[in-house]
């Protein structure tokens, strides 16, 4: 089975491009274990991740910290050999210009304005 075909959450990992791409793959591998945030939260043990750091991994941040990913992905079972190859993606992605903002004076200009030029 090709890489692209591969539909597990790993391999969704490997093919995110960006932060949100990357979650997606964070909560599908929660959902194939059939854990809740709590359940991750418990199963993190030593590693402590809240509840609600689990949800927000799961949904809207990817983590921030190397630690938290750790703790994330312990928390969902995964085998300890398995982390670096998941942690190896989350640093592919999180560098990946397709998360950079764009610079702030491009905000400063209103939408109305772009375009404009002034009368000759």
């Amino acid at each position: 089975m090709s890489p692209s075909e591969d539909d597990s959450p790993f391999a969704t990992a490997c093919r995110a491009r960006n932060h949100a791409e990357f979650i997606c793959a964070l909560n599908q591998l929660r959902l194939s274990r059939g854990l809740s945030f709590r359940e991750v939260s418990i199963n993190a043990g030593q590693f402590a991740l809240a509840k609600s750091s689990a949800h927000a991994m799961c949904t809207d941040r990817p983590p921030k910290q190397e630690d938290k990913l750790r703790a994330f992905l312990t928390g969902c079972g995964e085998p300890a050999g398995a982390l670096d190859g998941w942690v190896e993606q989350w640093r592919r992605v999180t560098a990946s210009r397709a998360n950079r903002r764009p610079h702030p004076a491009a905000q400063l200009v209103p939408s109305s304005a772009r375009g404009f030029s002034p009368p000759e």
